[in-house]
Order: C-alpha cells, then structure tokens, then sequence
C-alpha cells in the first residue's frame, strides 16, 4: 500500500478508537474554589461567604491590639528596670510573643520608647482648652484651673509614662535626649501660648512669655515628681495642688490695676 493511503487508515483508526472510548467521569464532590464575587447584600467583594474589608477591618484591629499590648509591657518594664536595663527579649517573654511578631510592628526598642513619649504627650495635649471669654463661659481663671487638673490627672492615671520622663529618660543617649527636649519644647510652647493669650486678654500683666513659661513647666515637673510619682493622690488632692500651683504662678502676673 502506498505510503499517503496507509497514514489515512491509521488516522480513521485512530478517530474510530477516540470515538468508543468511554467518558472520563467527573469527581462528584469536587469543590470549586473560592472565588470573589459581588454580594448584593454586602458593601465590598467577598471571598465565599466573607466579606474582603471585614476581614481587611478584622486584621488591623488586631494588629492595633498587638501593638498596644507590645507597648504596654514595653511601659511596665521601662518604668520598673530602666530603658537600658529593659532588652527584647525581657519584652518578648513578657508580651509572650516571639521576635519576629515584634518587629512586624516596631523597628526596636528605641521605635517602641518614642511610640509611649508621642502618645503620651498627645494625651496631654488632647485635655487642654482654648480659655473662652464669652459670657456664658466658666470665670477664666475657673478655665485654667480646669485645665491644669486635667493635666495633672494625665500624668496620675499614667503614673508610669510620668516615672519615664521625669526620672530616666533624660541622659539615655543622644537621641534619647533630643526626644526628651523635643517633648518638654512642645509642652513649654503650650504654656508659653496661653500665656501670650492670657496678655492679649488682660488676664495677665506684662510678662516674659518664654521666661515664665519656663519657670511655669520646671515647677510643674517637679511638683508632678513628688505629688504623683513619689506618692499617689486622689482627685481632690490633686485639685488643692492646681490650686496652690495657680496662687504661687499668678500672684505675681495678674495685671494690676
């Protein structure tokens, strides 16, 4: 037989033997996999039957828990040993995690300490008000008052971010100590910001802005030192101490008439 004729009858057999052969049945309990649709129901894409931002929103909560946990243990051991007496691991074993959990959060230790200083001062910061002077308001001395026990209440219930600046975070290192100055600068410039209103305001006579308000925060630091690192106090002696801490600082600015 010629060549071209016998390749034909090969390829008909072929044909021929694909056409009887039985179909491959199909796994009658193969599972598709997930895939993202659109829920009518729910705002975003889902992936099976969760949606893909709640579990976006589910992770980032958790990871803000696992920082916040890191950081409180950080808290407690930089209050109780002292930052340079305080290693990673102390922290690992507290916080019960391991290494490489840490450092999806945190650069080091030192990432960990300007963390708790930048909360810490935000605190503050977010429990100082503008004195208002319309009528309806509070007598403006009432106001700073106010503003002080708020203050002084920040620093109790955080008696040990208060122990850290006061006591050890000043002479750690170099940029230790930029951190600390760049603290107590942004606290002065508060101060010395209300003291430049109270002038505007004729609540105050005339007055060195930067000088007092550098008077203003030593006497506060060392007045936090022994009336809330040094021993607890309750609300109300916390409000005789805003109250002497006011007589003392304005008997000698009040405009005089």
């Amino acid at each position: 037989m010629p060549p071209i004729a016998n390749m034909r009858d090969k390829g008909r057999d072929k044909e021929q033997s694909a056409a009887t052969m039985p179909p491959v049945p199909k796994p009658e309990h193969a599972s598709p996999e997930p895939a993202v649709v659109l829920s009518e129901e729910r705002s975003g894409p889902t992936v099976g039957a969760e949606p893909v931002d709640g579990r976006v929103a589910r992770a980032l909560r958790l990871r803000q828990e696992r920082s916040a946990q890191l950081l409180t243990v950080a808290r407690r051991l930089f209050a109780e040993r002292r930052y340079h007496q305080t290693s990673i691991q102390d922290i690992l074993d507290a916080a019960g995690v391991a290494r490489g959990t840490l450092y999806l959060h945190f650069d080091g230790k030192r990432a960990m300490f300007d963390a708790l200083v930048d909360s810490f001062l935000t605190s503050i910061r977010s429990v100082v008000t503008l004195v208002d002077v319309s009528g309806t308001a509070a007598p403006p001395l009432q106001q700073i008052e106010d503003n002080l026990l708020r203050v002084m209440t920040v620093l109790s219930e955080n008696r040990d971010m208060t122990r850290i600046v006061l006591l050890m975070a000043e002479g750690l290192d170099g940029e230790a100590d930029r951190k600390m100055n760049e603290f107590y600068e942004r606290l002065r410039m508060l101060l010395q910001g209300a003291l430049v209103k109270g002038c505007a305001m004729g609540l105050l006579g005339a007055i060195d802005p930067e000088i007092v308000s550098q008077a203003a925060l030593g006497g506060l630091k060392e007045v936090a030192l022994q009336w809330i690192v040094r021993r607890e106090s309750d609300a109300e002696t916390l409000r005789r101490v805003c109250r002497e801490i006011l007589s003392y600082s304005l008997s000698g600015m009040l405009a005089r008439t």
